[in-house]
């Protein structure tokens, strides 16, 4: 009779949702059917901070990598030197958008300054991500703080769209971070995005109570109110299917 996991395992749109007793955080991995119930029938566990099960190969990035490019491409990257990059450096999360390969130093470069700076930094949610179905990136920013444009209007979200090598993307996401630290803005003008989606939000004065609130009504809408102690933007998920010949 076969073990039963000792995983808890969710299924909500394409996203596995995997827990377990003592583990502090939730691991992810994107659903398929065809994977899904040889997932759920292991115990994960976590080993070097990674979910890991040994009988399908160890970590549940590599395993989600090799059902979706595939075994041989996954042994040929590792042995020219290419790492399973979590690009949001959550190492619970191993949803195919959020994993590529990188080389190895450039990984550890990676962990070293951008992953660390994004993680300190509150006014912005600064995100990549990538398109499996289109192989393009992605990389979004979030607005916790109040960000008003030279004409007036308040940034909701800013999505950079990528088609190019990974390596140019984690240097315009370097890039946007590091200019905002040292003198709070961005500038899109020499980076090396192929198109742009703007989202603004609406400019609304908020009573002292509202302040406190995490969601307002105005007109039958609700609004969530960030820049808080309450709420903050923590990702702005990307527009699947986005590629630079779509017309608006």
């Amino acid at each position: 009779m076969a073990k039963k996991s000792k995983n808890t395992f969710t299924v909500q749109g394409d996203t596995i949702y995997i827990t377990r007793q003592g583990w502090d955080s939730i691991a992810l991995a994107t659903y398929r059917e065809d994977y899904s119930k040889e997932i759920s029938i292991h115990t994960w566990g976590i080993k070097n901070g990674y979910p890991n099960n040994d009988t399908l190969g160890g970590g549940l990035h590599r395993y989600i990598m090799a059902k979706w490019y595939g075994e041989d491409v996954l042994n040929d990257m590792t042995e020219k030197g290419y790492v399973v990059d979590h690009m949001n450096n959550n190492h619970m999360d191993c949803r195919i958008c959020n994993l590529e390969f990188y080389k190895g130093n450039r990984n550890t470069a990676k962990g070293q300054y951008f992953d660390k700076e994004t993680h300190q930094q509150n006014d912005l949610a600064l995100s990549i991500f990538k398109d499996f179905s289109t192989g393009c990136y992605q990389i979004t920013i979030g607005f916790n703080a109040i960000a008003i444009t030279p004409d007036g209007k308040l940034l909701s979200s800013i999505k950079l769209l990528y088609n190019c090598i990974y390596s140019l993307v984690v240097l315009d996401a370097e890039r946007i971070i590091t200019e905002y630290n040292d003198e709070h803005k961005i500038s899109l003008n020499s980076l090396n995005f192929c198109d742009v989606r703007i989202e603004y939000a609406p400019i609304i004065e908020l009573s002292e109570e509202e302040k406190n609130q995490l969601v307002i009504e105005r007109d039958g809408v609700l609004y969530i109110v960030l820049g808080t102690d309450k709420l903050y933007l923590d990702s702005v998920h990307y527009d699947e299917g986005w590629t630079p010949d779509m017309q608006e």
